[in-house]
């Protein structure tokens, strides 16, 4: 009997323990972090021996190190190595989530010349909602969609507010341009260009890592005021 009654106990006070856990769980914003390029896929020279991909994985590491101080805050990574993973997986990641969720694609600029300098903000594009003969399911996804699109506009702007602490009048402003990782999102995204490789300051800059945790710093203050 007294064993019964111990398993009782047990059951008591465990169902409801792991039930809140869930909830918590639930209630947590997602945030998941896209480390650009990876594997084979080196994306922009930094330098002999850096490339785009390793400075986007260490500012995806110190990001989600960042983020785990915030009990409400949960994050998932579309890489956490030096991996191939593929646009298409990287979407899908990113449009399994649930509504409310934010997706940060991290890159390294380059082009347009030595001169140029600064970080971009890229936002999805924004298309023309369906004709009628489309349907209402069509409607309901346009709508659905352009929510995640005015969202993603919302966290850019703050995301340039906050960047401007970091690398004062170095914003080249947000824009509005086709990117494959940004296409056909369902839920707020942006593809944050920290700097030009191609520019001997940004390049200094991308592999300091002071700048670094300033960016982190940035990027998790903007999140918390996003949410």
């Amino acid at each position: 009997m007294k064993r019964i009654a111990f398993l009782a106990f047990l059951i008591f006070i465990l169902i409801p323990a792991s039930l809140m856990m869930a909830e918590s769980s639930q209630n947590k914003r997602l945030v998941i972090i896209d480390a650009a390029h990876g594997g084979t896929d080196g994306g922009t020279i930094v330098t002999d021996k850096v490339r785009e991909k390793d400075i986007a994985l260490i500012l995806s590491q110190l990001l989600q190190k960042e983020l785990a101080k915030n009990p409400e805050i949960q994050v998932k990574m579309t890489r956490t190595s030096d991996k191939a993973v593929s646009i298409d997986l990287r979407r899908k990641i990113a449009n399994a989530s649930p509504a409310g969720a934010l997706f940060i694609s991290l890159h390294i600029n380059a082009g347009f010349g030595k001169s140029a300098t600064g970080y971009e903000i890229y936002f999805p594009g924004f298309k023309t909602a369906p004709g009628d003969k489309e349907g209402s399911k069509a409607i309901l996804k346009d709508m659905v969609k352009n929510k995640s699109l005015n969202d993603s506009v919302r966290f850019a702007q703050i995301l340039q507010r906050n960047m401007e602490t970091v690398l004062p009048r170095k914003g080249r402003g947000l824009r509005d341009a086709p990117m494959p990782i940004l296409n056909d999102l369902t839920l707020a995204a942006v593809v944050l260009e920290t700097g030009f490789a191609t520019n001997v300051d940004d390049r200094k800059k991308v592999m300091d890592e002071k700048t670094q945790q300033a960016i982190v710093e940035a990027l998790s203050k903007s999140i918390k005021e996003f949410f």
